[in-house]
């Protein structure tokens, strides 16, 4: 059987995975849209796809087993929705939606139509830290402290979206969402927020109106307490990417996706992989749709680390805290 895929985004996310994709067996990029047509075009060339400027037409005209919505947040509509009504499987790459709202219409169009959903939460897939959370699971103990950092710089130039906040949602909703999908999948999930944002270190930037600097703290459901940092002002070779995690009888340091650190009393083990979590986030969708299997990170864990994200936003704008789950509207 072979699985018919297209493709809603042309960009570089969806490059990576068009990349990735065209390498396994079974498996054909049949249709890529994008509403800069050029980038649709030069993406069918290499892929020999179709090519559409609609996503409507694409999903109407074409026999599709999956799509690949690789957008950016600003530019969700019904792609989920659409999809989802005429049984094609949906994989997303996070941000879901800029709104928990919308967020919440894909979960439940997805769950009516019973079609297969994935987030793009990579992480999830690095090696090494899912043999962290296998000792963390095992012996780790009651987790205390989780600590996040994603320290980085401003993504594209002066007319990119990612800089204007109703376009991006900002930082802390498009980037530093891996890092609380992460808190989520090691150490459970999150009771209540606060945050403080501030934009000063890029505050003279054209067209800049998101925060460069933010503290999320977090109380986790268990018990245990955290915190994620952000900022767009890191130094060229000075970012870092990554989380801390301390628990009774071990503590995890994880150093993007390819290294962790696992300490014990008496004891040091690094854990280094030259995988590719992309490549596999992609094979286990696959895989799910042709043996009908339930997926790793369906869209309901998107809606969940999406919230986070919204719940930050809201007690840095109101200066208190924020419970979850937020209301449902």
């Amino acid at each position: 059987m072979v699985l018919k895929v297209g493709f809603i985004g042309a960009g570089g996310m969806a490059r990576n995975h068009m990349k990735r994709i065209s390498t396994m067996p079974n498996v054909e990029i049949s249709a890529i849209c994008d509403v800069a047509i050029e980038k649709a075009r030069e993406a069918g060339r290499t892929y020999h796809a179709s090519v559409y400027s609609d996503f409507h037409d694409m999903i109407d005209k074409e026999d599709l087993d999956a799509v690949w919505i690789a957008i950016p947040p600003f530019a969700h509509s019904d792609e989920v929705e659409y999809a989802a009504e005429r049984g094609v499987h949906c994989f997303i790459e996070k941000p879901i939606a800029l709104t928990l709202e919308k967020a919440r219409e894909m979960e439940r169009a997805a769950k009516k139509y019973k079609i297969k959903t994935m987030v793009g939460y990579h992480w999830r897939q690095s090696q090494p830290i899912r043999r962290g959370k296998d000792l963390l699971a095992r012996e780790g103990g009651p987790i205390g402290l989780v600590a996040g950092f994603w320290w980085g710089g401003i993504a594209g130039g002066p007319d990119h979206w990612w800089r204007r906040r109703e376009l991006s949602g900002g930082q802390v909703l498009e980037q530093t969402t891996h890092i609380f999908d992460l808190c989520r999948f090691l150490a459970g999930e999150v009771k209540r927020v606060y945050a403080e944002f501030a934009t000063i270190l890029n505050a003279d930037e054209p067209n800049f109106t998101v925060e460069d600097v933010s503290v999320v703290t977090l109380r986790f459901r268990s018990g245990a307490v955290g915190f994620v940092t952000g900022t767009s002002g890191a130094k060229p070779n000075g970012g870092f990417v990554g989380l801390r995690l301390f628990a009774r009888n071990l503590q995890l340091n994880i150093d993007g996706t390819d290294r962790i650190c696992v300490f014990k009393d008496r004891e040091r083990l690094e854990f280094t992989s030259i995988g590719d979590p992309v490549y596999d986030e992609d094979k286990k969708f696959l895989d799910a749709i042709s043996m009908d299997l339930p997926t790793e990170t369906p869209i309901s864990e998107g809606v969940k680390s999406l919230e986070i994200s919204i719940a930050a936003i809201k007690s840095a704008e109101a200066g208190r805290t924020i419970e979850l789950p937020l209301p449902v509207s």
